[in-house]
């Protein structure tokens, strides 16, 4: 992530040429105010106008330029943070199946909002200020040469002492927001559980036991930040008196310099003016430091995130399906022991299978691995004699459609959520309504193909959705159709019809696993398997 941060590099160098101008101007203002009182005190009124028009001319050069830095600032800021996250979602949808659905999504949804959050607040601001602090230090150290080198040693000296404390007392700070990030993610995934079992606690009256514990995982959140905040400000304080005590030393220097006539009242003026120059950046150095340095961490897990655990790498790009799908001595399992063991089948191009079995007996796990979700403990299993562990994921999934019971739509038109953003024909859209049992229920809408579904589908039915999810796997017209418990929420007689379209559909290999099975349509299938026992058995 800290990488596509640095596609705002642009950005962060026009701030830095915007900051250099800036500074440079605010520098030849104090040298020019310092002319200015000088000759006010000599009396030289010529040279005294003179310098002030000078200095108001320089006053007012600096409004636009501070607009600019604004502008700069925040085309830096939108850039880093879009590019931080684009580049997180992207690379969890380059993540394994198998391994996302492992995690709990509240884990991605907490370092999009609150990681992300605390990246933006602490690293992107945090470079932005010490670049700013930087050029302007270096600036207030040439003006303030410029006039006592003696001075300047008093300001180089605070520097470092500040920027020691900060880098010897930054690591507890680490350590703490790593906590409250994990804190963060618990907590996110808690409301997400509590938001979805709503109907069970108001049901079961658990208000009380909800509310308690959103006190507790609140409170230990707000906790943590209450000891980053202490940490932090424990830092700052040390800053603030660190620089307090060395202006009071420089005001004492500078006015005995006055007072033996090494230095004018100007440059005493100056030397005061500029000093903010340095103790300003370095104050901020102080404070932005350990903000920095505590993302590491954050970084470190984030990444971690988005890695994937198998990277074992595909070489075969699969152009078409024409023969065979084979298991060969295939065995899976989790960690708590073997799912399937040992298991020897062939699906053939272009024939329709029905998967049953008791619940908990290896049917999903049996779709998964031929949704290449998985790959085999033991054994292999073989596209047209490819492995199909070989195959790349991007062209095996060109040539599947899956049906599943859980449908997701998308908060869009009703046409959008069938055809997925792709550009098919009228002919073919309503082809593939009509197999799957909408053409009704799309007449009865006012705006038909462009009404709009919210909220994944809270505004039609169940079996409504599954049918959606029906029509978007006939659409595709894909080489192979894998059903998962597709007619669960579908009345028997829609369910036959649907069924039937299916298995009349020529070439297109059908693998439907389900619980409902008819008498009637159950002869049509070229084979019925039975999963159980870590077995697979023809029937």
């Amino acid at each position: 992530m800290k990488k596509s941060i640095y596609k705002a590099l642009p950005y962060l160098l026009l701030v830095l040429v915007i900051a250099s101008a800036g500074a440079v101007l605010e520098g030849y203002l104090s040298i020019t105010m310092m002319d200015t009182i000088d000759m006010a005190v000599s009396g030289n009124r010529d040279m005294f106008n003179k310098e002030a028009i000078k200095l108001l001319l320089l006053a007012l050069s600096l409004l636009p330029v501070n607009v600019l830095l604004a502008v700069g600032k925040g085309l830096y800021k939108r850039k880093a943070i879009v590019s931080a996250k684009v580049n997180y979602v992207s690379r969890i949808f380059k993540k394994n199946i198998n391994e996302f659905q492992r995690d709990n999504n509240a884990k991605y949804v907490s370092t999009l909002t609150n990681d992300v959050n605390t990246i933006e607040t602490n690293y992107i601001d945090g470079i932005y200020e010490i670049i700013l602090g930087v050029v302007y230090f270096i600036v207030g150290i040439i003006v303030i040469a410029y006039v006592s080198p003696l001075s300047l040693a008093l300001g180089l000296g605070i520097g470092f002492v500040s920027t020691l404390v900060s880098i010897l007392l930054n690591k507890p700070i680490q350590k703490h927001q790593a906590q409250r990030s994990e804190l963060y993610e618990g907590y996110t995934s808690y409301i997400k559980e509590v938001l979805s079992a709503f109907h069970i606690i108001k049901a079961n009256n658990l208000n009380e036991k909800v509310k308690n514990d959103f006190f507790n995982k609140s409170n230990a959140i707000q906790q943590k930040g209450y000891i980053i905040d202490q940490i932090s400000t424990f830092i700052f304080s040390l800053q603030n008196l660190n620089m307090m005590i060395s202006l009071f030393a420089l005001l004492g220097i500078t006015s005995y310099m006055a007072i033996k006539g090494s230095l004018t009242l100007g440059g005493v003026i100056l030397i005061v003016n500029n000093m903010e120059k340095i103790i300003v950046p370095i104050m901020r150095f102080g404070e932005w430091l350990p903000k920095i340095l505590s993302t590491k961490k954050l970084f470190e897990k984030i990444e971690n995130t988005m890695e994937n655990q198998d990277n074992y790498e595909e070489t075969i790009v699969l152009e078409k399906f024409n023969h065979t799908i084979e298991f060969n001595n295939v065995s899976f399992g989790y960690e708590n022991g073997d799912v399937l063991n040992n298991i020897n089948l062939s699906l053939k191009k272009g024939e329709k299978y029905l998967v049953i079995g008791p619940s908990g007996g290896g049917k999903s796990t049996l779709l998964k691995l031929l949704r290449k979700y998985f790959s085999p403990k033991d054994g292999e299993i073989l596209i047209d004699k490819a492995n199909l562990k070989d195959v790349t994921k991007g062209s095996y999934f060109k040539h599947i459609s899956n049906i599943e019971q859980q449908v997701f739509l998308f908060e869009d038109t009703l046409r959008n959520n069938i055809t997925l953003y792709k550009d098919f024909s009228e002919e073919d859209i309503n082809i593939a309504i009509e197999r799957a049992g909408l053409k009704s229920f799309v007449q009865s809408l006012p705006q038909g193909l462009d009404t709009m579904i919210y909220d994944n589908g809270k505004n039609i039915s169940g079996g409504e959705k599954s049918r959606v999810a029906i029509a978007r796997g006939l659409l595709q017209k894909t080489d192979i159709i894998f059903l998962d418990e597709a007619f669960s929420s579908l009345d028997s007689k829609i369910a036959k019809e649907i069924e039937n379209t299916i298995l009349s559909l020529e070439g297109i290999t059908v693998v439907n696993v389900s619980h409902v099975v008819f008498e009637d349509t159950k002869t049509k299938y070229d084979n019925v398997y039975v999963v159980k026992n870590k077995g697979v058995y023809s029937v």
